[in-house]
């Protein structure tokens, strides 16, 4: 009996031990990757830091002439916590419907969303996974913006 017991406890550390936390995947690569690393991804890819805007030690912020957005990678001790895309434009359909395209492919590979905001100036939605939590926020006010928030927060 003390040897079933003993083989019990084994196996519960054992499982608890296998049972890593996933997360989310940030256009194909994980965000539990270095935030260096990831950086050099994205600078392979044709971004370039913007070293006026980052702030060292905790911010990594990237730019692309071949895409819409800014990418800033939050970190503490190289391990990243947040990624934010912001995308600016020059009048407030555009950002509309950037934020409807958006919002419907989310609901359709990760879940339904919890909409916070639901005006025609303010729209926001949140996803949360089991991963993290993708926030898509969109802010129609003096100058239209679309971001959206990556996390690896569970729960909000």
């Amino acid at each position: 009996m003390k040897k079933l017991l003993i083989c019990l406890t084994a196996l519960v550390v054992l499982c608890a031990c296998n049972s890593e936390r996933g997360y989310l995947d940030y256009r194909g690569l994980p965000m539990n990757m270095s935030a260096k690393a990831m950086c050099d991804s994205f600078i392979e890819r044709g971004f370039v830091i913007d070293s006026a805007l980052c702030d060292s030690g905790s911010t990594y912020v990237l730019t692309s002439d071949k895409e819409t957005f800014r990418l800033d990678i939050h970190y503490v001790n190289d391990t990243i916590t947040d990624i934010l895309e912001s995308y600016e434009a020059t009048n407030n359909d555009s950002t509309s419907t950037a934020w409807q395209q958006k919002r419907d492919q989310m609901e359709e590979e990760i879940c339904r969303p919890y909409m916070t905001h639901r005006a025609d100036l303010h729209k926001e939605a949140v996803f949360q996974t089991d991963k993290g939590t993708i926030t898509l926020t969109l802010l129609n006010t003096y100058s239209p913006t679309l971001t959206v928030h990556y996390s690896t927060e569970i729960g909000y």
